[in-house]
C-alpha cells in the first residue's frame, strides 16, 4: 500500500502541468520510483538518452545491489558482495514550472562514487558515500518534457590505482553498500533562491550567541543567490518559531541579491527561551527563512530545527547540558539491515531509536559516518546527545605514509557536508574527525603519519563551527595495559593523535580483542592521568553474542574474538564487567557501546553468522534483544524491567545451575516448577540464586517483583534431558560438546582455580591447527591446568569416574607429575600423561569408582612437577 501510494504521489507531481506552476516559492518532487538498473563493470554509454535499458530491472530507490550477511557458518548462496559499478537510468516529465525557474537534483547519498548525467550531458561527480550532494540541472533540463537521468555509482574496494583510493574510508569494519540508498528528489525554486550547492547543506544557519534565562540571543544567516541576468531587492524574513509555531521572533532585511552566492545575517532574541534539555524537555523552536519579493510574492522559505542549550567537557567531571552534569550513556549504532543493506526507510530508523530508548540511552554514536538526516532529526525530537562523525577510518593511506594531497581534499570534503548539512541539529555535541586513525601501522615509508591531517581537519572544523567541541576515537594509544595492538614493539609505528581533537574516546575491548576485565580501570585512570586537562569518554566497549551459542559458565574457557564460539553468557559476564569499571569513574563525559545492532562486515566469520558482526544488544534484524541488552536497560532506564537470563539455552547440560535476572526492582523472588527458591536482593541490575536443582525434563523457572507499585513477573522453560546422577565437563572449553558417541558434556563448569587452554590457541589458522590422536579428538582439544579441583553437586551414591587426558607440549617422562585425589582419597598418584599415553598429542583415559555420601564430589588435581591436566571428566552412577 506504502508503495503504490508514493507511485500516486510522485505521479501527481511529475505528471500534472499545473503543480508545480501554482507554487510561488520551491517544489521538491521526489524521483524514488520508476528507475532502471544493471550492475555491469565496463558498461559504456549507459549515458545517452537512446540506449536501451529495456532488459535491466525495474528498482526503486532507496536501492543498493548488495546484499550481505546470514545466519550459518557458511556464506548464504543469496550473497552479493561484489564491489564496483551499477547503473541506474530513470525518465521523468520536466514539471511545468515559472519562466526562469531554477532545477536542482538532489541526492541524499550514493555509495560511494557517483558520475550523474542528464539527458546525455554530464554534470559531475561525487566522491564520498554519506553525504547529500545536488547538480544544478537548469540548463540540462527538456523544456518539452522528457528527461534521461543517469547515475553511475560506483564502491569498488579501496586499493592503489582503484577509482575509490583518494576517498574515504580506505578500510573499515563495516562494508560499503553500492548503489543509489538513499532518497533523490527534483528541487524546483524561482530565480533568487537561497543557495542549494553549499555541500547540500540547507542554505540558512542559526547558533546561540549567548543563553540566559531572560533571553537568548540568536544569530541566523543564510546564503542567497540570483540566477537571473539582473541584481533584484528582496526582503530577507529572518524568523523563530516555538513549537506550536508562534512567531517569537523576526526581523526582516531589504537586501541587492546577485551571483555568486552572498551571506546574509541577523541577531534575534527569544524572551524567557526555553531550553532544549536532552530527553528531560527536547523542546524545539525552528528557525524561518522567507525571501519575498518587492510585491510580497515569496521567492523561497525553508525551516530549519533550533534548539537551545549550552555544552560543556569537563576533563574531570565529565558532560555538562545547560550547567548540569549529565552522564552520557550511549552506544553507537551502523545504518545497515538484512537485505535491504543500507536502502532503509525512515520506519527502520524510527524503530532503531525506539530500541536505542528502551535501553535507556541518552545518546548515541552515529558510527562511522553521516547518516541519514532524519536519524538526526529524530534525535532532536527525542533529545538524544550525538557523537557526529566523519567516515575516515583505520589510515589515511594504504603504505603508512602521511595522506596525500586526493584523500585529503576528500576527507575535508566530507568534514565540510557533514558540518554543513547538520549544523542545524541541537542534538550533536561532537564533529568526531575519524575512527582508529592510528590502527594501521605499516613501516614500508616509515611510521604510520596521521596527524598532520589530523590536525587540518581540526582547524577546519572549528573554523565551520567555532560553537561545537571537536572529538576522535582512539585505538592505539600504548597506555598500560596496552589495547591490542598498540604494545609497545611497534608504539614507535604510530604517531600520537591523542590530544590533537578538544575531547577523545578510547575504544578498548579488555576481556575480548586483549588483556583481562581488571584492566579496563586501570587503562582509564592511566590515561587520565596521562592527559589531565582533556575530556575523555570511551567511545568503544563490546563483546561479540551467538543466540544459538551458549556456555554452563563464560569464566570456564578462552574467547576466541575472531572465531567460534561466542556464546551469549559470555557478553553478559563482558557487560557486567565492563559496565563496574565505566560507571565508577565520573571523569568520564560519555560511554558509547559498541554496538547497538549485529552489522554487516564481510571480514567476519564469527559466532554463528557469517559477514555479521554480532556484538550487537540486538540482533541484525531487530528481532531479539540479547540478555545484555537487558542488563543495560535494568541500569538505565527507570521503566520497571524484568528479565530472566539465559532463555535460548533451554536443554542445559548441568542438573546444578545458577539462575540469573536482570532488574532494576530492589528484590526478586524466584519460583522453580512452582516451589519458591528465596527473594534475594539485586545489586548493579543483577539478581542470582546459585546452585539451583533442576528435575529431569522440563522445568518451569519464574520470577516476580514489586517495581514502582506494579507487580511484573518473567519465565522461561530449561530441559534437563538426562539423569542428575550424570555430569559430563569439557575442561578448559567455554561451550559444551557432543561426542561422538551421543553423550553431551557441559562447559568447564564447577572448577576451582587452575587455568583453562587448548591445544591450538584462539586465534591458529585451519591449516595450522594440530590435532589429538583419539577416537574423539574434540574431546581432548582443550583442558584445564595449573592446580585446581572441582568441586561437583550430585545426589549421594556409588559413581564412575572417567577422566580424559592429554599432553600438549614436548616435554620428556617424568616431567609432568600430579596426583589425583576424590573426596581426600588419591586415585591417580603421580600420573604421568606422557609416559602413559606413550607420546605427545595423543588421547588418554583413567577411571576410578567413588561414593558421595554428602552430596559433593571433590576431585583435586595436586601438582608434583610442572602443572596438573585435565581435557574431560565424565561421572556415572553405577548400576
Amino acid at each position: 500500500m506504502y508503495r503504490r501510494l508514493r507511485e500516486v504521489f510522485c505521479c501527481v507531481a511529475l505528471c500534472v502541468p499545473w503543480l508545480a506552476a501554482a507554487q510561488d516559492a520551491r517544489l521538491t518532487i521526489p524521483l524514488n520510483s520508476g528507475w532502471r538498473f544493471v550492475q555491469q563493470d565496463g558498461l559504456s554509454g549507459a549515458q545517452a538518452p537512446d540506449f536501451d535499458d529495456s532488459h535491466w530491472a525495474a528498482v526503486d530507490v532507496p536501492h543498493t545491489w548488495n546484499r550481505l550477511g546470514n545466519q550459518g557458518i557458511e556464506r548464504s548462496p543469496l550473497t552479493n558482495d561484489k564491489q564496483g559499478t551499477g547503473w541506474y537510468r530513470l525518465r521523468f516529465q520536466t514539471p511545468r514550472a515559472a519562466a526562469g525557474s531554477r532545477y536542482f537534483l538532489q541526492f541524499d547519498a550514493v555509495g560511494a562514487i557517483a558520475d550523474v548525467w542528464m539527458n546525455g550531458r554530464y554534470l559531475g561527480k561525487h566522491a564520498g558515500a554519506f553525504s547529500r550532494f545536488r547538480f544544478d540541472v537548469s540548463a540540462f533540463m527538456n523544456p518539452s518534457g522528457d528527461n534521461l537521468l543517469a547515475v553511475k555509482a560506483d564502491n569498488s574496494r579501496p586499493a592503489p590505482n582503484a577509482t575509490t583510493q583518494d576517498v574515504i574510508p580506505l578500510s573499515g569494519d563495516f562494508f560499503v553498500f553500492g548503489g543509489i540508498y538513499r532518497a533523490v528528489a527534483l528541487v524546483v525554486t524561482q530565480p533568487v533562491h537561497v543557495d542549494l550547492m553549499d555541500f547540500g547543506g540547507p542554505g540558512l544557519y542559526a547558533r546561540a550567541l549567548d543563553i540566559n534565562a531572560a533571553e537568548a540571543k540568536i544569530r541566523m544567516s543564510c546564503r542567497l543567490v540570483d540566477d537571473a541576468p539582473k541584481a533584484r531587492n528582496v526582503s530577507v524574513e529572518f524568523s523563530i518559531e516555538d513549537a506550536a509555531h508562534r512567531v517569537v521572533a523576526s526581523t526582516a532585511l531589504k537586501v541587492s541579491v546577485s551571483s555568486p552566492a552572498q551571506e546574509v545575517r541577523a541577531d534575534l532574541s527569544i524572551l524567557h527561551p526555553r531550553l532544549w534539555q536532552g530527553t528531560k524537555d527536547p523542546y524545539l523552536y525552528h528557525t524561518v527563512l522567507t525571501i519575498r519579493s518587492q510585491n510580497g510574492g515569496v521567492l523561497d522559505r525553508i525551516s530549519q530545527p533550533l534548539g537551545l542549550r549550552t555544552v560543556k567537557f569537563d576533563p574531570d567531571r565529565g558532560f555538562f547540558l545547560n550547567g548540569e552534569h549529565l552522564e552520557l550513556k550511549g552506544a553507537s549504532m551502523h545504518q545497515d539491515r538484512p537485505v535491504k543493506g543500507w536502502a532503509i526507510s525512515r520506519a527502520d530508523q524510527e524503530q532503531d531509536f525506539d530500541l536505542l530508548q528502551e535501553l535507556g540511552a541518552n545518546a548515541v554514536r552515529l558510527a562511522h559516518y553521516p547518516h541519514d538526516q532524519y536519524s538526526y532529526d529524530l534525535a532532536d525530537a527525542r533529545g538524544i546527545i550525538v557523537w557526529a562523525e566523519i567516515p575516515l577510518v583505520n589510515q589515511v593511506s594504504f603504505d603508512g605514509s602521511p595522506a596525500n594531497p586526493g584523500l585529503t581534499a576528500n576527507a575535508r570534503q566530507q568534514l565540510i557536508e557533514l558540518v554543513r548539512q547538520n549544523y542545524n541539529h541541537p542534538a550533536i555535541a561532537v564533529w568526531s574527525l575519524g575512527n582508529e586513525i592510528d590502527l594501521t601501522a605499516q613501516q614500508t615509508k616509515g611510521p604510520s603519519r596521521p596527524g598532520e591531517l589530523l590536525r587540518s581537519l581540526n582547524a577546519l572544523a572549528k573554523s565551520e563551527d567555532p560553537s561545537r567541541a571537536t572529538t576522535l576515537a582512539d585505538c592505539c594509544e600504548p597506555v598500560n595495559p596496552p589495547h591490542a595492538g598498540a604494545a609497545s614493539a611497534d608504539a614507535a609505528a604510530r604517531e600520537p593523535i591523542v590530544g590533537i581533537a578538544d575531547t577523545v574516546g578510547y575504544n578498548r575491548y579488555f576481556g575480548w580483542y586483549t588483556g583481562q576485565f581488571a584492566d579496563f580501570g586501570r587503562m582509564l585512570d592511566e590515561a587520565h592521568a596521562r592527559h589531565p586537562l582533556l575530556p575523555i569518554a570511551v567511545s568503544e566497549y563490546g563483546a561479540g553474542a551467538a543466540l544459538t551459542q551458549h556456555s554452563d559458565d563464560p569464566a570456564g574457557g578462552p574467547i576466541n574474538p575472531h572465531g567460534r564460539p561466542h556464546p551469549e553468557e559470555y557478553q553478559n559476564l563482558y557487560h557486567e564487567n565492563s559496565w563496574a569499571a565505566i560507571r565508577s569513574r565520573g571523569y568520564l563525559w560519555g560511554t558509547f557501546i559498541w554496538n547497538l545492532f549485529d552489522f554487516s562486515s564481510d571480514s567476519r566469520r564469527e559466532g554463528d553468522l557469517t559477514d555479521i558482526n554480532e556484538k550487537g544488544l540486538v540482533s541484525y534484524d531487530r528481532q531479539s534483544r540479547k540478555d545484555a541488552f537487558y542488563f543495560y536497560r535494568a541500569n538505565w532506564n527507570s521503566t520497571p524491567t524484568l528479565h530472566l537470563v539465559g532463555r535460548r539455552y533451554v536443554d542445559r547440560a548441568y542438573a546444578v545451575v545458577d539462575v540469573k535476572a536482570y532488574s532494576n526492582a530492589p528484590e526478586v523472588s524466584l519460583a522453580v516448577n512452582g516451589t519458591p527458591l528465596g527473594t534475594v536482593p539485586c545489586a548493579n541490575g543483577i539478581c542470582s540464586w546459585p546452585a539451583v536443582h533442576l528435575s529431569p525434563g522440563g522445568n518451569e523457572l519464574v520470577v516476580t517483583a514489586r517495581i514502582a507499585g506494579r507487580t511484573l513477573t518473567d519465565s522461561m522453560r530449561w530441559t534437563l534431558s538426562h539423569s542428575e546422577r550424570i555430569v559430563r565437563i569439557k575442561a578448559g572449553d567455554i561451550s559444551g560438546y557432543t561426542a561422538n558417541d551421543g553423550q553431551n558434556y557441559g562447559s568447564d563448569r564447577y572448577f576451582v582455580g587452575g587455568n583453562a587452554a587448548g591445544i591450538n590457541s584462539p586465534d591458529t589458522p585451519m591449516a595450522a591447527r594440530v590435532t589429538v590422536l583419539a577416537a574423539d579428538s574434540a574431546l581432548y582439544d582443550s583442558f584445564r591446568t595449573g592446580e585446581f579441583a572441582y568441586r561437583v553437586p550430585l545426589p549421594n551414591g556409588r559413581y564412575r569416574v572417567l577422566l580424559k587426558f592429554v599432553e600438549p607440549d614436548s616435554i620428556g617422562v617424568g616431567d609432568r607429575l600430579f596426583d589425583v585425589v576424590a573426596n581426600q582419597v588419591t586415585r591417580l598418584d603421580a600420573f604421568d600423561i606422557l609416559a602413559s599415553a606413550g607420546g605427545k598429542l595423543k588421547g588418554v583415559e583413567r577411571s576410578f569408582d567413588v561414593s558421595v555420601s554428602d552430596a559433593v564430589l571433590v576431585l583435586a588435581f595436586r601438582p608434583h612437577r610442572g602443572d596438573a591436566l585435565v581435557s574431560a571428566l565424565s561421572i556415572a552412577p553405577l548400576e
